[in-house]
Order: C-alpha cells, then structure tokens, then sequence
C-alpha cells in the first residue's frame, strides 16, 4: 500500500486543467486517529474518567462525523499541496470532483480549473506620452470662487420671466403610455448648459404651460415630447466675498485671503488628481495596445462579464429603472471591456510578480486618511475601513495598482503641452442630463 499522494496532470485545453489525486488511507486513518484522541480528551461521560473514554467507544459515538471531517480537511490539505507540488495557480477555486472515499480505501478525487496563460512582463520603454502642464490663474481662482459663491445663493422667487442664472422650479409630464411625471425639479438656466428642446425655460415665468421636444438621448433617433408646468421663477441673492463670508465657511482664520488661498490649494490638488488620470489613461490604452493577450481564461472572462452586467443593473435600481436583459450590442460591448479588464489584470500581475512590489503601507494610510476625511466621525470611519478585510484588500490592491503606474511612468517619454484650467476641469458640462429624469 502507498505512503505518499499521488498526483497527476491533465491538460483539456489550452487553460483547463485536471488534477487526479490519491490520498493513501494511512493517511486518512493516521488523521482519523488524531481527531478520536482530540475528541476522547475533551469528552465528558457517564461512568468514565475525564479523558478517559475509550477510543472505541468515541468512534461508535461520533464516527461517521469524524469521518467526514477528516475526508473534508483532507481535499483542503491535499488539494493545496498538490497545486504547490505541480507548481500551478489557478485563476479561481478549482471544482472539485468524483470523489470516492470509504473507511479503509484510498481517497481519490479530481479537481478542474483554469490557470494564467503566460503572460511577457510589460514595458513601454520608448512610448510617448502627451504630459499636460497647467497653471492656475487669478481668473480661474475667480471663477471657482464665484461657484463656490452660487453655492450660498439667497433664492428669492419673482413673477419676472427666467433669464440666465436664474433658478427655474417645474414639473415635466412625459407623454408616453406610462405618463411619467418628475415634481419640483430645479435647473439653474445657464448658457450652453440647458439640454436640447428646453431652451424655452428661458424667458418662461411661474404658470406657463411649455410644450417640449427632444432626443432621448445622444445616439437616440426617437423624440421624445413632453409638457412642462413652470412653477417658480428665482433669482439669486448673492454674498458678498469677504471676511464674513469666509467665516460662515469654518475658515479657520476666518479671513477672505484664507479662503483664496485654501480654495486655491484645493483646486491644485484636484488638478494634479485629473492630470494624473489623464496619464493612467494614457498608460493603460498603451498597455493594452502593445501588450495583446488573443487568448483568456474563459473562467475569468465569464466572472468578468458577470460583474460588470451587475453593476449596470445596480445603477439602473438605484435610478429606479426597470431590469431589462442587455442587447446583443450592449453585451458585445461589455465582453471587450471584460476582455479589456482582465488583460490589464494579467499585465500588472506580472509586472508585480517580476518586481516583487507589495502595497506601500504609508500610502495605504493616506489613502484610508483622504477617504475617511470626508465623514464627519472620521476616526470611526478610519476604524472601520482598517476592520474590513474586503476593503482593506480592495484599498491595498488600488495603491498597488497606483505603484505600478509609477513605475510604468518612469519609463516613457513625454511631448508636453499646455492647457487652460477650465478645459482640463471640465467647466463645460451640462446642467442636466434628460437620462436623469427619464
């Protein structure tokens, strides 16, 4: 009779593996033995000494549990030395299968899965890459500061017509079969923000009844029409820019120059934070491009997918729309970002693997302390986040990912150009999106 586990491999394809394990039954009794010994030394029993149950009696008592134990903790033990002995990493928990196991014979059993395929550690040594250099102006500090200004707005309503910065309260019946109807909805009218097919809010006042027509959206061909009953009409009562407002801010020097000067910090700091994505951005559309995997563990394209069709279906709940299955275009479009996803996933593991980098914890912590900083019990949000061993790992893998960028970044070579604030933050974006209220 064998001694040691007997392990073979089995390629069904190009990723799909078979494992064939054989677990001598010594082993499996040598294991039984312990667990009766263990279990004869806490068991209490009428008419034995403490400790003193008779291993025969135990079995009788507890046998069947016992064994079902032992043949458990054996596939987890014998499974996780086989991979090991075989050098092999799955993608995924392996299935495991056609188990045969009885008191006295042999343990055998298989386990599929799929594994990494190989995977050439990336560069992107010679690659250029667009570095945008901005600089904050006296103008875009204005700016901001007048956004920051509207924020603290005193809406005073009037029977005047709506003009421009003026803030318009209304109601929107959509006539479809469903006649939708959206309340109190509030738009500040503002130029090159107000969506197509209502620009008649402008020059509207609080009664008027407006007829309304307009795509669903960009790539929309149907129109969509609908009635809007203007209720209110406000114009903004703005605060003067000085040490009171900045007071009623929490500056902490409670001066006009305090807050320019944190609002400025701030703004620098968002800037780099956009900057730098811009260069992922850039990175990442690079490493795809020279770094093309034709083929993917089916497993993990499959899970990929799955997430992503998920979260789709998570925002359209949270947006109070109905679940309805994906178009054949919508989930070809998913499968390349699944495609997409997973062969960054690979590309960075072998980039972590061949220079061994491990999650800097001091960035860890800065991370945990920015996050945290937003909620006003922040140390019991820090406490938590430390708690959780899934965002714990979800926030050390991002700063991982964050290290990998900076050392792809150390190789490329950058054409640089200038840019304004405002186009690089985006100023342009819409009042409101007709998706929203849909």
């Amino acid at each position: 009779m064998m001694n040691e586990m007997q392990v073979s491999v089995e390629s069904l394809d190009n990723f799909t593996r078979l494992l064939n394990i054989t677990v001598p039954a010594s082993q499996l009794e040598e294991r039984k033995k312990q667990h009766l010994l263990e279990l004869a030394r806490k068991t209490r029993l009428d008419g034995f000494r403490p400790g003193k149950v008779p291993l025969g009696h135990i079995e009788k008592l507890y046998g069947k549990s016992i064994w079902h134990e032992v043949i458990e903790k054996t596939l987890r033990i014998s499974l996780s030395n086989a991979l090991e002995q075989k050098t092999l990493n799955p993608v995924s928990q392996p299935h495991i299968e056609s188990i045969k196991a009885a008191p006295g014979t042999d343990l055998t059993y298989t386990a599929r899965f799929e594994v990494y395929p190989p995977v050439e550690v990336p560069s992107l040594k010679g690659v250029s890459l667009e570095k945008i250099n901005v600089t904050i102006t006296e103008e875009d500090l204005d700016k901001v500061l007048e956004k920051i200004r509207r924020q603290y707005a005193e809406w005073i309503e009037v029977p005047d017509k709506a003009c421009y910065g003026d803030k318009v309260t209304f109601d929107i019946v959509f006539s479809d079969t469903a006649e939708k109807t959206r309340k109190d909805l509030q738009w500040i009218l503002e130029p090159d923000k107000i969506p197509e097919g209502f620009s008649a809010l402008v020059s509207s006042k609080a009664g008027d009844t407006l007829s309304v027509s307009f795509p669903h959206d960009q790539e929309s061909k149907q129109t969509y029409t609908a009635t809007i009953k203007v209720k209110k009409v406000a114009k903004a009562k703005l605060p003067e820019l000085d040490d009171t407002f900045a007071k009623k801010l929490d500056i902490k020097e409670e001066t006009m120059s305090a807050l320019k000067r944190q609002t400025k910090e701030h703004m620098q700091i968002e800037l780099d934070n956009v900057l730098r994505e811009k260069l992922k951005a850039q990175i990442i559309d690079k490493l795809v491009a020279l770094h093309v995997i034709h083929e993917l563990p089916k497993g993990v394209l499959h899970q990929e997918f799955q997430r992503l069709e998920q979260d789709i279906f998570r925002q359209e709940k949270q947006q109070g729309k109905n679940k309805k299955d994906l178009s054949e275009s919508q989930k070809k479009d998913l499968m390349q970002l699944a495609r997409r996803r997973v062969t960054l996933g690979l590309l960075f593991n072998a980039f972590i693997e061949k220079y061994q980098l491990q999650a800097d914890e001091s960035r860890v912590q800065q991370y945990i302390d920015r996050f945290a900083s937003a909620f006003q019990y922040d140390q019991m949000m820090r406490d938590k986040l430390y708690k959780d061993k899934n965002m714990l790992m979800s926030i050390r893998s991002s700063v991982l990912e964050d290290q990998v960028i900076d050392k792809l970044l150390e190789e490329v070579e950058y054409v640089e150009k200038t840019a304004d604030y405002s186009e690089i933050m985006n100023f342009t974006s819409k009042n409101q999106e007709i998706g929203d209220i849909l």
